[in-house]
């Protein structure tokens, strides 16, 4: 956004019988701080609501994601996911991940979780023994996990393409790992292999 702080807030009510919503975030921080709040309020019956997050922060940057979810008391058999996933992508960042639920109801299916953790080691030792350096290495890891994202949001892979989504995905990356000062240069890449 080229601030130092954005926040992004989702507020969905669902009302309905059998409402549904559905709430997907990227989120690539480099050098600014990065804020997603989404809540989901279950309050009509058999309703169901999905929320996940990728956060990707690099350098000093902070990442937050909040995620709630409140079933009412007459929300019978509602359905609540939540799972919120934060990988440093290079430097110290800082990321926050909170999942919360807030049940009134016995008869529901509710899961939520938060995981936080670095890039694979494995995957990014096999993509540079394939002659990859390490930005190329890291840039294809994240497009992965991030196109898995969007695969599981959109789950019509016609409408993705329509959208050219893959070329979005790859220059957003491209931009969130030149944007990261800690990331090593073309120099720096080429002194060490």
């Amino acid at each position: 956004t080229g601030s130092r702080y954005h926040l992004q807030r989702q507020v969905v009510e669902l009302a309905g019988v059998r409402a549904e919503a559905r709430s997907v975030g990227l989120l690539l921080a480099a050098g600014a701080d990065l804020e997603q709040q989404v809540r989901m309020l279950h309050t009509g019956e058999r309703t169901r609501s999905h929320v996940e997050a990728l956060a990707l922060a690099s350098g000093k940057a902070r990442a937050v994601v909040n995620a709630y979810t409140r079933i009412a008391p007459g929300a019978a058999d509602a359905e609540v996911r939540q799972r919120l996933t934060g990988v440093p992508t290079g430097g110290q960042p800082r990321l926050v991940l909170r999942p919360h639920l807030e049940i009134h109801h016995d008869q529901v299916q509710a899961a939520h979780g938060a995981t936080w953790g670095a890039l694979p080691e494995d995957a990014l030792f096999y993509a540079r023994q394939r002659g990859l350096d390490e930005r190329s290495a890291r840039g294809l890891i994240i497009e992965g996990m991030a196109s898995a994202l969007l695969a599981r949001a959109f789950g019509n892979p016609q409408f993705i393409e329509s959208l050219d989504l893959a070329g979005l995905l790859h220059q957003a990356v491209a931009q969130h790992l030149s944007d990261d000062p800690t990331a090593p240069t073309t120099q720096q890449e080429a002194a060490h292999g």
